[in-house]
């Protein structure tokens, strides 16, 4: 018995391969057994069980795929805009910010030899930001997935159930919260403006910061006649940009960079 289905399962893989208008559909990968793919993934030859080259069942990401070559970009649904909808704005503008972050990263990993003042701990900051990075990540699957026009009182902001992976935690920005107050516990107290500062960590924290107010801006126009995204989004939003603030001025005075206060220009005497 244990023979035959093992040759049903190799016929089924082997009609796949050799038609050449069939992808690999995860129905029909999903009923091979683990035997089979593990031999696929060390190139054994699942006919003869000899070693020798054979398709590899791992997916791999293409980089181009020519799609969008017309101006237009497709989001999660399969419903595919203008890459100047404000979706994409909204995408792009949070991608941005992911990416500034990462800058800020690799400037902190610089000083990472630089003794740091006493109790302040940048492993868990730069932890942070990682986590941070992946949030984001999420919350770009969950803009990019529309919720269904809905209106009235009871409007839902939920998609739907095959969708529903990508709806967005309510609690996201109460983990926000509890690292700017345990930062802010050992920072000096701030008693006015200041202006962005603090060496190329905290400067660098600091342009994250603007990013992300412009990218709240492009989420929250995303519900101005509808809502579209869920409110959680643009909540996690604005408290990112607090985060980001409280975090260049946590890097700053860590590594012992002084901050800029603003002071109002006085006009030069002629």
């Amino acid at each position: 018995m244990q023979r035959f289905m093992s040759s049903r399962l190799v016929g089924r893989l082997r009609a796949v391969l050799q038609d050449r208008l069939t992808v690999l559909r995860p129905a029909v990968i999903g009923g091979l057994n683990a035997t089979i793919l593990s031999r696929c993934y060390f190139n054994k030859n699942i006919w003869t069980d000899q070693a020798s080259p054979v398709v590899s069942l791992v997916r791999t990401m293409k980089i181009y795929t020519g799609t969008g070559d017309k101006g237009t970009s497709a989001l999660f649904t399969g419903e595919r805009r203008s890459k100047t909808d404000v979706v994409f704005d909204a995408l792009g503008t949070v991608d941005e910010l992911t990416s500034v972050i990462a800058m800020a990263l690799a400037q902190i990993d610089l000083y990472s030899n630089k003794s740091v003042h006493s109790g302040y701990n940048l492993k868990e900051l730069c932890d942070q930001l990682d986590s941070i990075q992946r949030r984001l990540q999420a919350l770009l699957s969950s803009v990019a997935t529309p919720i269904p026009s809905s209106s009235g009182p009871d409007a839902s902001e939920q998609r739907r159930a095959r969708f529903k992976h990508v709806n967005f935690p309510e609690d996201a920005s109460k983990e926000l919260e509890a690292w700017i107050d345990a930062m802010t516990e050992v920072l000096p107290p701030l008693r006015q403006f200041i202006l962005p500062s603090g060496g190329t960590p905290g400067t660098t924290l600091h342009f994250a910061r603007s990013i992300c107010r412009r990218a709240e801006r492009c989420v929250v126009a995303l519900n101005v006649e509808e809502v579209t995204v869920e409110t959680a989004v643009i909540t996690y939003m604005n408290r990112l940009s607090d985060y980001l603030f409280t975090a260049a001025r946590y890097v700053s005075c860590a590594l012992e960079f002084p901050e800029k206060p603003y002071t109002v220009p006085r006009p030069s005497k002629k």
